[in-house]
C-alpha cells in the first residue's frame, strides 16, 4: 500500500485528535487532494535530520479555517500504525511511500488490567498534585478507547523521542509499563519543583 507522507516534529497517536495549520504549498495540493478523494495521509515524525520508519495513518476529521492564501487549518485523526519501506518523492514535491501496517503482538486475552488501573491511579495522583484538570472528555475517551497506553500518553509529557519509541512498542503491556516508569521519574522532578503542570501542558492534542 503507498500512502503520501507528511513529516512533522511531533507525533500523532492511533485515535488522537491533532491540530495542522497547512501552509507549504506541496502540503497545501496533499491536502486538497485527499480532501476531493476523502483519503488520508501519513504522520511520521521528523527528529533532527531523520524521518523515523513507524508513523501513523490519519484522516481529516475537519476542515476549521481556509486562508486567502490557501493555507488551512485542519483537525487530522489517527487510524492505524505503519511502518514504511522507502522514500519516493511525488512530482509535487511531498514524499510517498509503501507502508505495511504495524499491529500489536498480543491479545486482549493477553492484557494486564492491573496495569490498566495502576498507571490511572498514578495519573489521577499527578494531575492532582499539580492541580491540573485534564476535563471529563480525556477520561470518557480514555474508557472508550482500546488502546489506552496511546490516550494516556497524550497527557504525560513525553519527549518527541519518547513518544516516537512508545509508538513503536508492539505490546499494550509494555507501553503501559513504560509510561508507568516515566510518571515515576515526573513524580521525581515535582518533588524537585520542577514544574510537571508546564510538561503535561505541552501537548497540543485535542480530547
Amino acid at each position: 500500500m503507498q500512502i503520501p507522507l507528511f513529516p512533522l516534529s511531533l507525533v500523532i497517536f492511533p485515535n488522537s485528535k491533532y491540530p495542522l495549520h497547512i501552509f507549504e504549498e506541496r502540503y497545501k495540493i496533499l491536502i486538497n487532494k485527499c480532501l476531493a478523494n476523502e483519503s488520508g495521509f501519513g504522520i511520521v515524525s521528523r527528529i533532527g535530520d531523520t524521518i523515523s520508519e513507524v508513523g501513523v495513518y490519519v484522516e481529516i476529521a475537519n476542515v476549521t479555517k481556509i486562508y486567502e492564501s490557501g493555507e488551512i487549518d485542519i483537525v487530522a485523526t489517527g487510524k492505524w500504525r505503519f511502518k514504511r519501506e522507502d522514500l519516493e518523492m511525488h512530482p509535487d514535491g511531498y514524499y510517498l511511500s509503501d507502508v505495511v501496517k504495524v499491529s500489536d503482538q498480543e491479545n486482549d486475552k493477553d492484557l494486564d488490567n492491573n496495569l490498566f488501573f495502576a498507571l490511572k491511579n498514578r495519573v489521577q495522583e499527578m494531575l492532582k498534585m499539580v492541580n491540573f484538570d485534564v476535563g471529563q472528555g480525556f477520561w470518557e475517551a480514555l474508557e472508550k478507547t482500546k488502546l489506552k497506553s496511546f490516550k494516556i500518553a497524550e497527557k504525560s509529557g513525553l519527549s518527541i523521542l519518547q513518544q516516537q519509541e512508545l509508538l513503536t512498542i508492539p505490546s499494550e503491556s509494555k507501553r503501559l509499563s513504560y509510561l508507568l516508569e516515566h510518571f515515576e521519574k515526573l513524580e521525581e522532578k515535582l518533588e524537585q519543583n520542577k514544574q510537571v503542570k508546564e510538561i503535561i501542558l505541552g501537548d497540543g492534542y485535542l480530547n
